[in-house]
Parts: C-alpha cells; structure tokens; sequence
C-alpha cells in the first residue's frame, strides 16, 4: 500500500518506490517535448529492450524475483511490452503481458483520482467542499476538535488521519467486507489539523472512492468499469477479484485465472501465498493489471485524458489534476491531487508506487517528454527492481533525465546541530496497541557528519546528506532531497521525506526506542537480582522478620515482569518471522497474551509499591536493602508510564 519490531511491513511502508533524485521546486523549467519519433529512434539506438532484459535478469537473480511485468510507452505507440518468468506454479504459467493481471496495489488509486475530478468536471462535486456533503451518512467524518476535511483534502493525504493496517488492510477472504462496512467499523481517528502536512493515507482514499460511489449512484468497482476502464478499449485493468459468485465485485470465475500468483522465497524455492483481497479498501489498493492495460492508462495520462478519439477526462480537468496542489516543503516533491509529481533532470513525473504483501508496482509518466514505465513485480523481494527501473529507463533515452544536483552549501558545526536527532514519522497508529508495533526501530535518527553533512539513519542503512540552503539537504547516494522544517521558535521539528508523502516529527529521548530499550534492560536486571536474592536467602534459611508482604510482592512483580519480557520478545519475534502476515493476523494469541501479562505485571508493580510503605520503615531492613527495593520500584513504574506511553496499557489493541 517487514519485519515488525524491526521494520515496518512492506505492505505498510510508503506504498512508494525508492525516489528518483529530486530537485527543489526551483529548478528550470521543463525542456519542450521531444517528437514521437525522436523517442523511437533513440529507444532503438540504445536497444531499449536489450537493456531492460538486462537490468530484470539482474535483478530476478539477485533477489529471486519469480515473475515480472514491463511497459514502457510514448503518447502514441507501445515501445516494449514484455513478461518475465512466471506467473503461477501448478501448472506453471509463463507471464503474458497481454494477459496476466499483477495486483497493482496503491496505483489503484490514480483510478480514483480521475474518478473524483470527472465526478468534479461534471459539476456532481466541488473538491473544496466538505466531503461530509457527499459521503453516506455512516461515513461522515467527526470533527474531533478539528475543522472539516475536504475532498481535496482526502486526495492529498491532508485529511489528518492516523495511519493503522494490522488485521484489516487487506483479508485473505472468503469473506470480503463491503466497503462502506470496512470504513464505518476500521476508523482511524484524526490527529492533526486538515491542510497541515501530507501523511499518507489509505483510508482517506478508500473514503474518497466511497464518497464517487455515493455521488455516482453505481458501486466504486462498476463506476471504474464503466467510466474509466471501458472508455480506454481495454479488459486487462480490473479492480474486481476472485471471490464468492454470489459477490458483486466478484471478477468473472472464468479470468481467474489470468492472475498472477504471489509469490514467497522458502527453502530454495518458490511457494504460492494466498491472495491478498483488498476489495474491503477497495479504491486505495484493489486493482490489477497487465503491462498491456497499463500502457494504455499510461498513455491516456499523456495525451492529458484521452486516447484514440476516447475521453476519460477532459484537458482542462486533466490540466487541473495534473497541478500541484499541495507539498510538504519547498525542496520535496509536490502532490497533484493524489499523484505525486517530481523532477528527472529537466523533466517533472506524473507519478504512483503501489505495494501488496507480495506485489511490488511502479508507473513514471513524464508527460513532457511523453514517456511513460510501468513495472510490477509478483515477488516479495520485488521493491528494488520496481523502485529503479523507470528511473534507468529514462536515464537510458532521455539525455536530460539525469538529476545534476545543486552545490552543496557550507554550514557550521553549531547551524548542522540544529537538525540532528531521532524523529518519527507521522503515519502511525496513534490510538490502539499497533503503535508499539509500527513505531518501535522505525525512528529515522539523524547525526552531523564530516565536512559540513548530515548522516540520516533509517531502516538498517545509513546515508550522507549535504546542506542545500533552507533547511534541504541532498543524499549523496541517490541524489533524493529531504527537508527540515522549522517551528515559530526556530527549532526545527519536522523532516519532510523526498517522494512528499509524509513527514517526521522530532521526538524526546523519553518517546525513543533506545529510552524503551534502555529500561527493558534495566528492569530485566533488576528482576533477575530480585529472584537471585529471594533464592539465596531461601538457601540460607533466612526468615524476614519484618516487611515479608513487601518482599513477597516485589518477588511476585519480578517474576510476572520477566514472563511479560519473554512473551513480548517471542511475540515480536513470530510477528517478525511472519513477515506479513502480521497484516492479515493481528492481534495473534501471543500478543494478547503479552498484553495480559503486562496488566498483571502493572497491577503487581502498584501493590508491591502500597506494600513498601511498611517495609521501608522496618528496622530490621539496612539501608541498603531499602535503597535497593526503592530503585526496583522505581523501575518497574517507570516502564509501567513507558508501556501506556506505547500504547500496550490503557489503548485497544486494535480498531473496531
């Protein structure tokens, strides 16, 4: 739309590729658009087919890729349209670009963007208007303490929303929850201000493909049929998927078989994994695609709404669409009323990356240039082949494609100070117990570096970051830029990422994971001196004359603490080892039983602390021994504050 205690899950990540290098919104302005035959004649000097075969090959034998889809278009002819591999196991199925349907994940919603501005062309909807004036009224939006969100607030990503996925992104089915269903029961709630920051949201998507299909009067997936998919002349874009009969969004039982399977890495081969039904959210996330129906949405896009005498959006909407309406900073890129829009050299994209648990998409039209690339891969190792080719391929034709890069600045020692730190990213579960789980070793740590830069860690990997001026600072590996932003005071708080999905807020060392971590260790210690002591004294035979119900009760919290650790450790492992599955079963038993734990773990802490009082007073107790039981105490409440600071104390551990 990973690893859980680690990372968050693919499927949960940015629904982005790896941007390309960005430029600040005041690089030049784009070059004219070369002819239809300039690009064919360039394509075939570089052999552009030769080249992709080469850079996939690469890549499907690096990160044991089983199959993969490619399409690369200019406005008016198909210029490589190929499959690689295979698309299913028994019987093994070769990819056909003409045929097979890869889950295209996120990219789904460029459908319902174009679907919100022909519903807004036609006068049914203004995109500045509270959507709650569309939506059913099971789906109106509370307030919350906060002002209206906007249609064009729910393209954006602006609405506000907090982010959760575990247990009800996607369903492995064979009951699919209708949409308006799915959205009424799984609402998150809202925790910043609309129009504040861009933090990326399905919800807000599959809101807004709920409200064309209130103002429609037709079902999302037969308004996407109808408007969209038909008029392009083809049957290979589909946002319906196998299922029930008896189920309206159900693909015909007979083009079943034109999916591709998804595929896992096990043991030395590849294992079919169960289908991965996203019709509950269906407008964020549920369509699917071959490369040959992608081309043609592709050039649709570049030809501004129409191909071959059909119109899908008329100029002046598609004008509209395409202009960016919203940026998270100055030096990120921009989003279009749901696209994201950045520049390759001298040439600004029309953009969408898609992610599944097991597909990993990727469309760059640059409609200057009339160029366009789809990738999609069926794998769950797929994410860096699809993040990097539309880049390579660009480079490889276009000779302004490349990103130069503006000089870097010099800044003091004390100015680059100003920006290090840990922050977190602002798409997040806020509410429930997944916050513990998204959030934990997903902080983005950022440190000054040698000769005036800043190295920004994130994800296990480390990069270098040169100032550009204004708070941009420019990766030195992949030339992306990111961007601080300052508040009223001047201290900066947040850092906008580079594709302009999403910023990250600066947070004390209290809400860290190394302050978590640091009194787990701590409390883990403690408790086992604690057992280590009242066995020794067991030993010997010593009787406490004084202060026995504060022993026992600190005892009993030892003990209860050190099961909780080690139920939590194995949930978080299986949640790990599971890769996404945790998507699918969330919470699992071994997380509610951690959480119960941590409760008795809590409730033994209080009594044990009502206990001391007693105890503390006693004579016989050396002052040692009190400091020590104090210490212990205080340990153990202070983790008690951290976990309901983490949401596993005091929150649900889910939506609805």
């Amino acid at each position: 739309m990973g690893a859980v205690s680690a990372q968050m899950p693919e499927a949960l990540q940015a629904d982005k590729p790896t941007p390309p290098a960005t430029e600040a919104a005041t690089a030049p302005p784009p070059a004219a658009p070369p002819a239809t035959d300039s690009i064919e004649t360039t394509t075939k000097s570089v052999s552009l087919e030769a080249f992709i075969d080469g850079v996939v090959a690469a890549y499907m034998a690096k990160d044991h890729i089983a199959g993969v889809t490619v399409a690369v278009v200019d406005r008016d002819h198909v210029l490589l349209q190929k499959g690689y591999g295979i698309a299913g196991l028994d019987p093994q199925r070769a990819v056909d670009p003409q045929t097979t349907l890869f889950r295209i994940g996120s990219i789904s919603k460029t459908f319902t963007y174009v679907a919100a501005m022909q519903l807004a062309a036609a006068g049914k909807i203004e995109l500045d208007r509270d959507a709650n004036a569309y939506l059913p009224a099971q789906l109106a939006i509370p307030a919350e303490g906060y002002g209206p969100v906007t249609v064009e607030n729910l393209m954006t990503h602006t609405a506000g929303f907090e982010d959760t996925a575990l247990g009800h992104l996607f369903v492995h089915g064979p009951e699919v929850p209708a949409l308006i269903e799915q959205l009424a029961r799984y609402r998150p709630h809202r925790v910043r201000p609309p129009g504040l920051h861009a933090v990326y949201s399905n919800y807000s998507v599959a809101l807004l493909g709920a409200l064309v299909a209130q103002v429609s009067g037709e079902p999302f997936e037969s308004y996407v049929d109808k408007h969209e998919i038909e008029p392009l002349g083809t049957q290979s874009i589909t946002f319906r998927e196998p299922m029930s009969v008896e189920d309206a969004r159900a693909i015909a039982p007979a083009r079943a078989a034109e999916f591709s399977a998804g595929f896992q890495r096990k043991d030395g081969f590849y294992a079919v994994a169960p289908f991965e039904h996203i019709s509950n959210n269906g407008p964020a996330g549920a369509g699917s695609a071959s490369a040959a129906g992608m081309a043609r949405w592709m050039r649709m896009l570049l030809n501004q709404g129409s191909l071959d005498g059909a119109t899908v959006l008329d100029a002046a909407s598609f004008e509209r669409m395409a202009s960016v309406d919203f940026r998270n900073a100055d030096a990120v890129a921009g989003i279009a009323h749901g696209f994201f829009r950045q520049r390759y050299g001298k040439h600004l994209s029309l953009e969408h990356g898609g992610a599944t648990g097991l597909f990993f998409s990727n469309m760059v039209v640059l409609p200057d240039a009339g160029l366009g690339v789809f990738i999609s891969t069926n794998t769950e190792t797929g994410r860096p082949l699809s993040s990097i080719l539309p880049r390579l391929v660009f480079e490889q034709i276009l000779p302004d494609a490349r990103n130069e890069g503006a000089a870097p600045v010099k800044l003091s020692a004390q100015e680059l100070a100003r920006y290090a730190g840990s922050y977190r990213p602002e798409r997040r579960p806020y509410t429930t117990l997944e916050k513990f789980f998204i959030a934990i070793g997903n902080d983005i740590e950022v440190a000054t570096g040698p000769d005036s830069s800043l190295i920004v860690s994130a994800g296990g990997s480390a990069h270098r970051h040169v100032a550009l001026g204004d708070g941009a600072f420019r990766n030195l590996d992949d030339g992306s830029t990111i961007a601080f932003k300052p508040a009223v005071d001047g201290v900066i708080t947040t850092l906008a990422t580079s594709y302009g999905h999403v910023v990250s807020d600066r947070i004390g060392w209290i809400d860290s994971t190394g302050a978590l971590v640091l009194a787990l260790g701590l409390l883990v210690l403690l408790s086992i001196g604690v057992l280590i002591i009242a066995w020794h004294r067991r030993a010997l035979r010593q009787r406490l004359r004084e202060g026995r119900g504060a022993a026992a009760w600190l005892l009993f919290a030892a003990f209860t603490w050190l099961l909780w650790v080690v139920v939590a450790v194995l949930a978080l492992v299986q949640a790990s080892q599971g890769g996404d599955a945790i998507l699918f079963d969330y919470p699992t038993t071994m997380i509610r039983v951690a959480v119960v734990l941590a409760y008795i773990a809590a409730v033994a802490t209080v009594l044990a602390l009502f206990a001391a009082w007693p105890a503390l007073r006693a004579r016989s107790w050396r002052f040692s021994r009190k400091l020590r039981h104090v210490v212990v105490l205080l340990i153990m409440l202070f983790m008690v504050l951290l976990l309901a600071r983490w949401n596993v104390l005091l929150a649900p551990l889910t939506l609805g």
